[in-house]
């Protein structure tokens, strides 16, 4: 973690959902990082080297898998949320979790990625 504050990237195309989830990520102490489609992930990414990365799996300009892979080939922690049950059910390998958008609220995320930086920090 760089500074005091864990930092989140949060890799989601629809503009409501990406803010809903931002403005408690941030109430809840987070820097947080937007990416609206996989280009501007890969860069905010390569940028922030965030200690987790929650990743829409269907993104405007290609999958999010296929961003997932990448990020976390370089030892990332990332999170995919979808709205794919069979993707739910069995999350790419590598990937720490997988939360259904439709039923995710933004203090059910920021309590995964919690867990998530409990376990990261633990490994450390």
């Amino acid at each position: 973690m760089r500074g005091s504050k864990p930092s989140v990237l949060l890799v989601e195309d629809d503009h409501s959902i990406a803010q809903l989830y931002s403005i408690k990520l941030r109430m809840d102490g987070y820097r947080v990082d937007i990416a609206n489609d996989a280009a501007t992930a890969a860069i905010a990414f390569d940028r922030a080297r965030p200690d987790v990365v929650c990743v829409d799996s269907r993104l405007p300009d290609g999958s999010g898998r296929d961003v997932m892979g990448a990020m976390v080939g370089s030892g990332a922690t990332v999170m995919l949320l979808t709205n794919d049950q069979e993707a739910y059910d069995r999350p790419p390998a590598g990937v720490a979790g997988a939360l259904l958008k439709w039923r995710t609220t933004p203090a059910a995320l920021s309590d995964a990625i919690a867990g998530l930086i409990r376990v990261k920090q633990a490994s450390k």
